[in-house]
């Protein structure tokens, strides 16, 4: 028989690849180009990654996502993620700081990793998890080596690319993200939960700010 362990990662990695499926089932809303679920490849633990802890202030949030999440087309999604939710951490990236980012971004979002070098599935390739944002939240311009596709689960957020204008996203829509691309999220009056995928390794340490959006360059 297998253990209760065993059992929480096996919902997880089901949940993991329904989500993939879901991704890959649909184009991406601007280019129309379609996305799947890359080959897994192993690595070792790196902790270091994230910042884990279970006190952000944006989790008051959760609850609201959660429901506005059931509301459209993919709640079995939020229904899998609110099952296997205190097997998960969650985290912030460790280079997201007061000195380069604006106290209502940190206090705005957060991360539950399913899959990735710090996370329940332990692989480098893919890296994956749900990405929480609060009402009247900005998560800045900045970009990154491996290519990523974000599906949104929540409805009213809105996006930019490199130097575009805001455009709406809705609940079910896919995002994606070419390598180095410059690209942001904000919410209005609702929190935006989006499951976030990289398609190649990186390290999170590594992703590049806008600088016009940021007090100082994140290294």
């Amino acid at each position: 028989m297998r253990s209760s362990h065993a059992d929480s990662l096996a919902r997880l990695d089901a949940l993991n690849r329904l989500t993939w499926s879901e991704i890959s089932a649909r184009p991406d809303r601007i280019s129309g180009r379609r996305v799947s679920m890359p080959e897994p490849i192993d690595c070792e633990r790196r902790d270091a990654e994230s910042r884990f802890a279970d006190d952000f202030k944006v989790l008051d949030h959760l609850d609201r996502a959660l429901a506005l999440t059931a509301e459209g087309p993919l709640a079995h999604i939020g229904r899998g993620f609110a099952d296997i939710l205190q097997e998960l951490r969650w985290s912030q990236n460790p280079n997201y700081t007061e000195a380069n980012s604006h106290r209502s971004f940190l206090d705005g979002y957060a991360y539950a990793g399913f899959s990735g070098p710090d996370a329940p599935l332990l692989c480098a390739v893919p890296r994956g998890g749900l990405v929480l944002l609060g009402p009247e939240v900005e998560y800045p311009s900045h970009h990154h080596a491996p290519r990523e596709v974000y599906l949104v689960l929540t409805p009213g957020a809105q996006w930019r690319l490199d130097e575009g204008d805001w455009f709406d996203v809705e609940a079910g829509e896919l995002i994606f993200h070419d390598r180095w691309q410059m690209h942001a999220m904000r919410t209005r009056g609702q929190p935006m939960l989006a499951f976030a995928g990289w398609i190649e390794a990186g390290d999170r340490r590594a992703i590049g700010w806008s600088a016009q959006d940021h007090p100082a360059p994140c290294e």
